[in-house]
């Protein structure tokens, strides 16, 4: 191959990879429709936000509209701590179905533990508590059917959400936190 077919080949390689990557914005405009394009919102749109086109796709890591709904109507709350195989078993469940939830291990702090105690009534993990209905102990179709019944899709979405909220009780997560909502210093 020449030296002139190969530099041709890699400009058509970087100038098509040009073309496939662009920016889309997605913003919320003053009646609550929520608006896809690919120019800039304008100033003081609500929830503005810009994503990454690539061939075909929008990288997307928000739920469904159907686990959106759900959530709104009954949100998921999953107890659970270091106990072992159920424990895991649970939480990679909610994952690879996609279900939006927040994470609680009451073994971390004795305000998590009083939590967990006044919400659920148990002392056992893991429990899965969907909008007021509450199910101890790991059993993936006796979970199934209650997701399925609050309106949760069986199948995951494209991306599939991170949990919501992860209140473990630790320090290293009490850090991050922290840090997330201290005011940024000027340099």
């Amino acid at each position: 191959m020449s030296v002139q077919k190969i530099a041709l080949a890699i400009g058509l390689a970087v100038v098509s990879a040009a073309v496939c990557a662009q920016a889309v914005y997605r913003w919320t405009d003053a009646n609550g429709r929520v608006i896809y394009s690919d120019q800039p919102p304008p100033p003081g749109a609500k929830d503005a936000s810009e994503r990454n086109v690539k061939g075909n796709s929008i990288q997307n890591n928000e739920a469904s509209l159907a686990a959106a709904d759900a959530q709104k109507k009954s949100p998921v709350t999953l107890y659970v701590s270091e106990c072992g195989e159920s424990c895991d078993q649970a939480k990679g469940y909610l994952n690879k179905r996609g279900i939006p939830h927040s994470v609680i291990d009451p073994t971390r702090s004795a305000e998590l533990n009083k939590k967990f105690k006044d919400e659920t009534g148990g002392s056992v993990v893991p429990v899965l508590k969907i909008g007021e209905r509450r199910l101890s102990g790991w059993s993936e179709s006796n979970w199934a059917s209650a997701l399925d019944t609050a309106g949760y899709p069986k199948t995951p979405p494209f991306a599939k959400p991170k949990p919501l909220e992860d209140l473990t009780g630790t320090e290293a997560g009490k850090k991050d936190a922290a840090k997330k909502d201290a005011p940024k210093a000027n340099s």
